[in-house]
This record gives C-alpha cells, sequence and structure tokens, in this order.
C-alpha cells in the first residue's frame, strides 16, 4: 500500500507543546511542502541501491518556479562562453593554487554550482568545495579541492602553450561519492578528500597512476555492473513529475538525500548526482533491508531545512539564494 510520510505529521508527534514557539511554527508551516514516497517499486531499485522519491506540493514547485532558470555546471561547460580555469591571480592571494580555480562566465546563463561537483582536466581534477551561483558576464575565484593526488601539470602535454597557459578544463564530469562528499563537505581537509577518492576507487578496482577520482571511468568489471545500475534507474520517476529528490539507501544505510527547490532542477542534476551514489553502493556487500523509520528520520534532518531560518550541521546542509532554498543535502556514514 502507498506510504505518504509526511513531515507535518512528524511535526505534530516530535514537537507537541512546542508550537508555541514562532520559529517551531513557521517550520511546520514550511514543512508541509515535502514528502517522501516509500512504496514498493522495482523501478526504484537495482541491486543494493534503492532510491526513496521525495515529492513536492504544487504550492513549493510554483513558489520556486524561476530555479528553473539556473543552468547546471554540466550544461553551462558545454557553452564556449563559460569556462572554468586554474586561479586567476586578481591581486594578492596566498591561497595555494590547487585549492583555487577561476570561472568565467560570459554567456547569459546564470550557474549553480554544487559542492560535490568533479571538474577533469587542468593541472589536476578538482571537487566544487561550496554551493556557488555565478551570476551572467562575471569571473569569480571559487574554492576547491583536489581529487587527483598524483599529478600538477596540464592534461595534455601537447596543447599549445597558449592553452597551458590559460589551463582551461576541458569538461565536467559527475556528483562525487558520498564519501568524497562528506570529506569535502564536513572536514574542509586535502588529505581527508584524498583519502575518501583513495577509498572509493579502490573498492570499485579503479586505482590509476596519477589517483584520479575520475578513474572511475576505466573499463573494468566493477564498471560494467555500475553502468547496470545506471541504466536501471536512468529514468525511475516518470510516473511522478512531481518528484524533487531522493533519499538513497544501500542495504541498511542511508548513503545521502538530496533535494531541489524545483522538480526540473531535480530532474537536470539526477544523473550526475546518481553516478556518486552508484559508485559505493555497487561495491558494497550489505544485504540487509533499512527500516521505514530509518528512512523517514533522514527525510526528516534535511527536509527541515526548507525552514527559513534552519541552520545547517554535520548531518544536513542548505543553500538558499535569490530569497529562496535551492538545494537541501544530507551524507551519512
Amino acid at each position: 500500500m502507498k506510504k505518504l510520510l509526511s513531515l507535518a505529521l512528524f511535526a505534530a508527534i516530535a514537537l507537541g507543546a512546542c508550537t508555541s514557539d514562532p520559529s517551531t511554527a513557521v517550520a511546520k508551516n514550511k514543512q508541509k511542502d515535502l514528502t517522501v514516497l516509500t512504496e514498493e517499486n522495482a523501478q526504484w531499485q537495482h541491486e543494493n541501491l534503492r532510491l526513496y522519491p521525495v515529492l513536492a506540493s504544487a504550492e513549493l514547485a510554483e513558489a520556486n518556479a524561476n530555479l528553473k532558470n539556473l543552468k547546471t555546471l554540466a550544461e553551462a561547460m558545454k557553452n564556449p562562453s563559460f569556462r572554468v580555469m586554474e586561479q586567476k591571480q586578481f591581486g594578492r592571494s596566498t591561497q595555494e593554487w590547487y585549492h583555487g580555480l577561476t570561472v568565467q562566465n560570459k554567456s547569459q546563463d546564470t550557474v549553480l554550482l554544487l559542492s560535490g561537483d568533479v571538474v577533469k582536466g587542468g593541472n589536476q581534477d578538482r571537487v566544487i568545495a561550496h554551493h556557488e551561483v555565478i551570476l551572467p558576464m562575471t569571473v569569480r575565484n571559487i574554492e576547491v579541492f583536489c581529487v587527483e593526488a598524483g599529478r600538477s601539470t596540464y592534461y595534455d602535454p601537447a596543447a599549445p602553450a597558449a592553452e597551458k597557459e590559460a589551463a582551461a578544463f576541458k569538461g565536467y564530469y559527475n556528483v562525487a561519492s558520498p564519501q568524497v562528499r562528506r570529506a569535502v563537505q564536513n572536514s574542509g581537509n586535502q588529505q581527508e578528500v584524498w583519502d575518501a577518492v583513495a577509498k572509493v576507487t579502490k573498492a570499485n578496482n579503479a586505482e590509476s597512476s596519477t589517483k584520479a577520482y575520475t578513474a572511475l571511468d576505466n573499463e573494468s568489471q566493477e564498471k560494467q555492473r555500475r553502468d547496470a545500475y545506471l541504466r536501471h534507474l536512468e529514468n525511475p520517476f516518470a510516473a511522478h513529475p512531481e518528484v524533487v529528490g531522493v533519499v538513497a539507501v544501500c542495504g541498511d544505510k542511508v548513503l545521502g538525500v538530496d533535494i531541489f527547490g524545483n522538480p526540473d532542477l531535480f530532474r537536470r542534476n539526477y544523473s550526475a548526482l546518481l553516478h556518486g551514489y552508484v559508485a559505493e553502493a555497487a561495491v558494497a556487500s550489505s544485504k540487509s533491508k533499512i527500516q521505514e523509520a530509518e528512512v523517514q528520520s533522514a527525510f526528516n534532518k534535511v527536509a527541515r531545512m526548507a525552514a527559513p531560518h534552519a541552520k545547517s550541521d554535520e548531518s544536513a546542509g542548505k543553500f538558499a539564494w535569490g530569497g529562496t532554498w535551492v538545494h537541501l543535502f544530507g551524507n551519512y556514514e
């Protein structure tokens, strides 16, 4: 039977007499806009990975309709007017070169960068450290971490000198796996990011001479298995156009939660997010099934961030822009 785990119900039970607090009342009012669907559906699961779709109310989707205008980083990097380059110095800077990149947006698009987005090329592959919005006709320096510990020279040794000097990146990869995202978002420590990359690539038999996260694309039996996940889960929510996110579960563990403020924005980020979840689920050995209460708890921790004054913590975060939240997220051990 179809089950809807509503945040409004959760708030009524968990908060009880505390509703006299004005901030609590606001949070409860906002929570009604998101629910998680837990019906049994084979289209939402492949082997170890199960996706629980998060649905938005019509009111929320309409209120955040402007978010459809945001381009993803993957979309933007297909436009020659948008470039990601090795960091250019604007005045004095003490930042190490590998912790910064320069984004040049000469297009008319407004571009959303997610913490966890991976770009390949340059002098070494990088992962975006923080959510960013890059406005049209602007140049910005952004913070990143290295996800290719064994390279520090331009990816194409035969490239013309002018190209090497610009040191532009050749393309977008995907959103990093939950382990790597946790290291980026919670620790802010380069060694921990490298350790997380090494753990994921080793588990997937994707170790390389340059220790690159993007070596996941190297052909192997593990890659073939991951590709099967990606094919099966390519478009699992076609019957639910109101889906704005997922609770991703591997066996009896929550890998993470990603919720966007608009269904269209979620759909355009879904493939990149799925790639990261699959990188861990496909090599996990857990066959146990998670309890419904644990799914609800993970969902509630993240969805409560929709409240205007909710603050991020180690298990849940929020990126807001233009007066509204854009992305709610959580990564779990």
